[in-house]
């Protein structure tokens, strides 16, 4: 059809041009008393007319029109489908990092100055349960503090007592030692540092026989039974994101395996290098498989909402704009700009530019933008063709007054 409609147009084009050409000549030659041009002016403003009612058929801003016979559309694999109110929604695959959980990290310091005598936490990951001994320090300022509170005990001073006490306890010196040293009335050397939760030695800061200032991380103790995972989204896929929402974690290391989990947070700054937000999951690590610093994957899945919509195959993007050819109500299609919103696995939501009921080309776009241009670039041509017999006409009878 398209091919039969550019040689119609090509042949009619090429027809007046030479019969512009064949008249002037034989005009010029014979001297016709009829006035030169006239035919040729009337039939350029004819071919105007012609034009400019093929234009207002197309509407004004529009395309050209393309006619679609249906059995012909068929054949070419063309389909149709309306705009309807519909559910979209599409789950956006966003990948991230597992990482300890912080409210089940803690960090073991020093509060007194000493050095370290014997280290019973010796190595990184080591795993350890609330209490173990982590490591002895010697320290001459808890020493002094012990026989201040034994000379209290044998004064009987119960003030002096209480507060030689009540400083022990702030340089977290272990009840069963303050048990100890009441029970035996001897200082002890070293102060033994336990550990405050039980989980494994995540980082270790300390070696054998180090000094030590008040202030310092010695260790840093982690419990994986519960871990995040920090995900990048793209932030224009922000608009998914809810705090509550779903989440199916999947992680390389552990194929065919799946972690279900909640987003409990969602940062509210963008980065600005990578142009993601961090969205947190917390998942449980019951077997303990999953490994902080493994790579893992999860599919965010919105609540779909009902919105005006058309298949994904009837939007042609042409790079700054998109289009749909919609049925202009007599059997023509005319491309239109439309506003896309969100896109579903099948279908895109379209914000502006099409009702509800609209019928639009549904596949094979392409075929009918090559068409629609085609017919406009044609349309302009043989305007242009129409002006140059109009003008050719005057010119010769300006040549040939009475």
């Amino acid at each position: 059809m398209m091919r039969r409609w550019f040689a119609a147009a090509a042949l009619a084009a090429l027809a007046g041009a030479c019969g512009r050409e064949d008249g002037a000549d034989k005009t010029q030659g014979r001297g016709d008393s009829t006035p030169p041009g006239s035919m040729s002016g009337m039939e350029g403003m004819s071919s105007m007319e012609e034009m400019n009612d093929g234009t207002a058929a197309t509407g004004a801003g529009d395309s050209a029109a393309v006619p679609l016979d249906r059995a012909a559309a068929e054949r070419l694999g063309i389909t149709f489908a309306r705009a309807v109110m519909r559910p979209v929604g599409r789950g956006t695959r966003v990948v991230g990092t597992l990482t300890y959980a912080e409210p089940r990290r803690e960090y073991v310091n020093a509060r007194v100055m000493g050095w370290v005598e014997k280290l019973y936490a010796d190595f990184q990951g080591k795993p350890v349960r609330k209490g173990d001994r982590l490591l002895a320090i010697y320290s001459p300022e808890l020493v002094s503090a012990q026989e201040e509170y034994l000379t209290a005990r044998r004064l009987g001073d119960s003030s002096l007592m209480t507060a030689a006490r009540r400083r022990l306890e702030l340089w977290d010196v272990p009840e069963d030692q303050l048990a100890a040293l009441e029970r035996t009335g001897t200082a002890q050397r070293r102060i033994v540092l336990r550990a405050p939760r039980s989980g494994e030695i995540a980082e270790k800061m300390v070696t054998q026989g180090q000094a030590v200032q008040p202030g310092d991380n010695l260790f840093l103790i982690a419990d994986r039974s519960v871990l995040w995972v920090d995900l990048a989204v793209f932030e224009s896929d922000a608009r998914v994101l809810k705090v509550g929402m779903p989440v199916q974690v999947k992680v390389d290391a552990l194929p065919g395996k799946s972690y279900a989990g909640r987003v409990s947070f969602v940062n509210p700054a963008v980065d600005e290098k990578t142009r993601t937000l961090t969205a947190r999951v917390e998942i449980l690590n019951r077997d303990g498989a999953l490994r902080p610093g493994m790579f893992a994957s999860a599919e965010l899945q919105p609540a779909a909402t009902r919105r005006l919509s058309v298949p994904l195959t009837a939007v042609l993007p042409t790079g700054t704009r998109n289009l749909v050819f919609v049925n202009r109500g007599d059997g023509q299609f005319v491309a239109r700009e439309v506003q896309v919103g969100v896109r579903g696995d099948s279908v895109v939501e379209i914000v502006e530019g099409l009702k509800p009921g609209d019928e639009v080309v549904a596949s094979a776009t392409y075929l009918l933008d090559s068409e629609s241009n085609l017919a406009s670039a044609m349309q302009g041509l043989m305007l242009q063709m129409g002006m140059g017999l109009d003008m050719g006409g005057m010119k010769m009878d300006e040549e040939n007054g009475p």
